[in-house]
């Protein structure tokens, strides 16, 4: 707060001296103003990485304007100074992202690789600026590079293995490039091709493709066109089999008493082992049934799908093939990762086996284990075979309704409810009710005929069954039954007409006439309780006939479908499943014989129909015949589809002898006639002595075909399939 009488410097400064001095201050600061100015220029800067581009590669340009209204600018790309006018230097995008063109710029024999990055401001065209990017030559491939899992250079790949390819340069530098997979067979479907990922890791399918190639192709970043393709061969490796399976095998047993056979189970696959259940059932005196027997395994798939498996039953140790622990030996020819051929054989070391039998080995759907009884619902129709209480052939065909909850309903009278067994050509008897149970594990337990069966589910639409019934107290003997269970497609309980037979169709049975094994092939035509062009050849203990495309006849079918069908001079019951695709029973006199009925897909057979790899299965008995004495043998065959050249390899198990990788070479067939279902096949096989197996072919589909060997005796019969791999 300031004195009343303040005054600055005490009374001898007056006011009028102060405003002087402020004044002259303002005087002097408006002289300097008006005497001086300074001048702000715009400028404009521009920077581009990287400066040295490959051709088809990029580059960010980035350019600075200051002292301006806008920064903004426009972009152009030309030559060099010098350059001619028309020549392509690439394009920028109006962020400045710079791309070169594919090749560098050449006028006769001159090559111009400088490009000019110009930036205009948009407020000034004399304001710019330039930058200067060479322009560089793609990297060319002088090789791509496939590594196996080891680390090891590789042509060859196991099915579901994996490569991992480099592409270099002539320098070895490492060029960057995107991978791709293809195959001539497929040309633009690359079904069962594998997959390769950015970074060159190539997972080889688990069927191998046609022609089992795959050509891995390296395209250069920088320029689509430079590419470098390699060739890998695709092989079956033990990849293929992997989650859960469901197994049958049936035959005999390999010793005086020539008992029947047979296994039912599941196990768990992956990696080379496997651990699983089984249930088995053997005649002889007295006959041994055992139940939910557990055991490990391992299993090794060759390159051309053929492969061994061995069990160690009764222990919960590793199971290596060689190692003491081993029960049970077999073969194997692989389809696809969902379906096996397998046959039991003799141990590496040997060449007899204990037991002659043959079956399959499919995928399980583990998703219905957790339904419970849940698994099981709906009316199934059975095919079970085996032998009786006398150890006499037994075919049962006949179809049940499983409630969802345990229970099997009865059967009736009335061909409106299902519920009935027809056993070795006596007629239908009607089920009683009974119960089922099933475990987690897929496995469950039945009462059907008064008999007892386990059984193992495949699907909701599947299951494979054994009988267990203990020996009665006061015999030695029960009678033993295996097969299979099918659900029957339709969305009525008892909804079949006619209908459900119609069109080609084809035929296969298995049996015995008077103790002579029999066994038959077939094709017919159905439509409205009619059949026409009839085929039917027929093996009965060395006995070949045939007779193509001349049978007649008629069919019935109930409801619920049951149906009876004649072709010629043969009769049959079958129980539906699916259009034209039935269990089957053959009624003939004399005859106790089972199989199937499916519906044809295709067709006519020509010598294109076999083409690529295929894998086999036979059963039937040896030159003893009218002893059946049990035979089963499987392999892998290829074809060019020329109907000559055919070749492969199969495993022998006759009565127990064993003789593996018999080469199949210079194999033939023959449509005939043509225009039909059907062909002849001749395989010759290095046995020793040297044989030739004659077969005749039906055409289920491309992929599949029902077989039937027509030498007769002393040679012996065999029936089976023959399966596409790929």
């Amino acid at each position: 707060m300031l004195e009343p009488k303040f005054q600055v410097g005490r009374g001898r400064v007056r006011w009028e001296s102060v405003l002087f001095l402020f004044g002259l201050v303002a005087a002097l600061a408006v002289l300097s103003s008006c005497g001086s100015s300074t001048a702000v220029t715009p400028t404009i800067s521009v920077s581009c990485d990287p400066t040295e581009v490959v051709v088809l590669g990029t580059s960010q340009c980035v350019a600075t304007v200051a002292n301006e209204s806008s920064t903004v600018v426009t972009w152009t790309v030309s030559g060099a100074t010098g350059a001619p006018s028309g020549l392509n230097f690439g394009s920028i995008t109006n962020g400045g992202l710079y791309t070169a063109p594919q090749a560098i710029p050449t006028s006769g024999t001159t090559m111009y690789n400088v490009a000019t990055i110009t930036a205009t401001s948009t407020v000034d065209a004399s304001l710019n600026t330039t930058e200067s990017v060479t322009l560089e030559p793609a990297t060319q491939i002088t090789a791509v590079i496939c590594d196996d899992a080891a680390g090891n250079a590789a042509s060859v790949v196991d099915s579901g293995d994996t490569l991992t390819c480099t592409a270099t340069a002539s320098t070895s530098a490492v060029v960057p490039v995107y991978w791709s997979v293809a195959n001539a067979t497929y040309s633009t479907n690359t079904t069962n091709l594998g997959s390769i990922s950015a970074q060159g890791v190539y997972t080889a399918p688990l069927v191998p493709p046609a022609g089992q190639t795959v050509t891995i192709t390296a395209t250069s970043q920088a320029l689509a066109t430079l590419t470098f393709p390699v060739t890998a061969t695709v092989t079956f490796g033990s990849n293929v089999l992997s989650g859960p399976y469901a197994f049958s095998l049936s035959g005999r047993l390999t010793n005086a008493s020539n008992a029947f056979f047979a296994r039912v189970g599941s196990f768990s696959a992956g990696g080379g082992t496997l651990t699983g259940i089984e249930d088995t059932n053997q005649g002889g005196t007295p006959n041994t049934v055992t139940t939910q027997e557990t055991f490990t395994g391992s299993y090794s798939i060759g390159p051309d799908g053929r492969g061994t498996m061995q069990f160690c039953e009764q222990t919960s140790a590793a199971c290596p093939l060689g190692t003491a622990a081993v029960t049970s030996y077999f073969r194997l020819a692989v389809i696809s990762p969902s379906q096996i051929e397998i046959i039991q054989y003799s141990p590496p070391t040997a060449n007899s086996a204990a037991i002659t039998a043959g079956g399959e080995i499919l995928s399980q759907d583990s998703s219905v284990f957790s339904a419970g009884n849940g698994n099981l619902s709906g009316v199934y129709s059975f095919n079970f075979y085996g032998v009786s209480t006398g150890a006499t052939e037994e075919s049962a065909v006949g179809d049940f309704l499983a409630n969802g909850f345990g229970t099997i309903k009865a059967g009736s009278a009335s061909p409106s409810a299902p519920g009935e067994i027809d056993i070795d050509a006596n007629g239908p008897s009607i089920f009683p009710a009974t119960s089922y149970s099933i475990s987690s594990n897929g496995r469950g337990t039945m009462t059907l005929g008064g008999l007892s069966y386990s059984f193992y589910l495949v699907s909701a639409g599947r299951a494979k069954f054994i009988e267990i019934d203990p020996v009665p107290p006061s015999t030695t003997t029960s009678s033993i039954l295996t097969g299979d269970a099918y659900k029957q497609q339709t969305s009525l309980t008892c909804g079949w007409g006619l209908n459900a037979l119609s069109g080609a169709t084809l035929l296969e049975t298995s049996g015995s006439n008077s103790g002579v094994v029999i066994e038959d092939v077939g094709s017919f035509t159905a439509s409205s309780g009619a059949v026409t062009a009839g085929s039917i050849d027929q093996n009965g203990g060395g006995t070949v006939s045939s007779q193509v495309g001349t049978l007649s006849g008629t069919y019935a079918l109930d409801p619920c479908g049951r149906g009876t069908l004649a072709v010629g001079s043969h009769s049959y019951v079958f129980y539906i499943i699916s259009a034209s695709d039935a269990v089957l029973q053959e009624t003939t006199s004399g005859v106790v014989a089972h199989g199937l009925l499916v519906p044809s897909q295709g067709g006519p057979f020509v010598d294109t129909t076999l083409t690529g790899s295929y894998a086999f299965r036979f059963g039937g008995t040896d030159a003893a015949s009218t002893a059946g004495l049990r035979e089963d043998f499987l392999g892998q065959v290829t074809s060019a589809g020329s109907g000559t050249g055919l070749a492969g390899t199969l495993d022998l198990n006759d009565y127990g002898a064993t003789q593996p990788s018999l080469a199949i070479t210079n194999g033939t067939y023959l449509p005939a006639p043509s225009g039909t279902l059907r062909a002849t096949m001749s395989l010759p096989v290095s046995t020793s002595p040297a044989t030739t197996r004659n077969l005749v072919l039906y055409m289920v589909s491309p992929t599949l075909f029902y077989a039937l060997d027509t030498d007769p005796a002393p040679a012996g019969t065999a029936l089976g399939v023959i399966d596409d791999q790929f």
